[in-house]
């Protein structure tokens, strides 16, 4: 490694291009050019004197320097701002409103929290996990400051974080299914996204289903599946114990991928809510990637 010094923006772009895993998402999100990220990068690998990506096919993957590298990347991000924070003339006070999915409660809610309140020790944060539809509409009421959202597509004003298969799930001890009985489902209640994926995926092929449960709670549904009462259409974030990923079993259609993004309430948050975004993308990026 040469004498010089990491640099903070670097180091921030290079941990949104391995959570995003695109040199073109990272792109948008610090508003410069695909090729101006490129060349940060390649100026990382000169101050580090380490190869810190390597191809793969069409894409790239970390080197075991580009690895080492990112987990001092993020202690050194997570310490300018609670250095920042700490030397404010004021400290940032106040309410921050956060509207999470229950899918994500248990594998990033916690990391976040622990992480904003390192960041902003004064602030409080208040989390509502619920629905996508209540979400949103709590959002638009001004309710809340930031939600994360599931769609097919990404909204236009919407701050993107990656992508998950749609995954037909079930319980893990055998399910009988036969192609001639109507397959029986877990769904949510209408509107919901994922229900609205898998109706139209059998309608495609002409089979036959049947409600075996109907329910408002993502617990609920989780229950019904360990139980074995029948299959749930959902991503294999936050899968339980009990519960398996079923896709090619007894002819059931391969389903899309959705897309999770964050939605603000403000086109301009205030520093806090800023800080709140920056520490979901990363975690729940990073989560992502586990399941993706």
């Amino acid at each position: 490694m040469t004498t010089d010094l990491l640099d903070l923006d670097l180091l921030r772009t290079f941990v949104l291009a391995v959570d995003l895993n695109s040199f073109a998402r990272a792109a948008d999100q610090v508003a410069r050019s695909q090729s101006a990220v490129s060349l940060q990068m390649q100026r990382l690998e000169e101050i580090t004197g380490h190869q810190l990506f390597i191809k793969q096919g069409r894409g790239w993957q970390l080197t075991a320097s580009g690895d080492l590298l990112l987990g001092y990347a993020r202690q050194l991000l997570d310490i300018n701002q609670q250095a920042v924070a700490a030397l404010s003339a004021t400290q940032i006070a106040g309410k921050v409103r956060l509207g999470i999915p229950a899918d994500f409660a248990e594998t990033g809610l916690p990391t976040v929290l622990a992480r904003f309140a390192a960041v902003h020790p004064h602030m409080e944060i208040e989390v509502t996990i619920d629905r996508q539809a209540p979400l949103a509409q709590q959002l638009e009421s001004g309710k809340l400051d930031v939600i994360i959202s599931f769609g097919k597509t990404i909204p236009e004003n919407a701050i993107p974080i990656g992508s998950l298969p749609v995954q037909w799930i079930g319980s893990s001890q055998h399910i009988a299914i036969t192609r001639q009985d109507p397959l029986p489902l877990l769904l949510f209640e209408a509107p919901c996204l994922f229900r609205k994926i898998g109706l139209n995926a059998l309608e495609k092929i002409n089979r036959s289903w049947r409600p075996a449960l109907t329910s408002g709670s993502l617990a609920g549904m989780w229950a019904a599946a360990q139980a074995g009462l029948g299959i749930t259409i959902r991503t294999a974030m936050g899968l339980p114990t009990g519960c398996t990923v079923l896709n090619g079993t007894s002819g059931l259609p391969s389903l899309p991928d959705v897309e999770v993004f964050m939605l603000t309430y403000k086109k301009s948050p205030s520093k806090a809510v800023k800080r709140l975004i920056e520490i979901l993308h990363e975690t729940i990026a990073i989560s992502i990637k586990q399941k993706a």
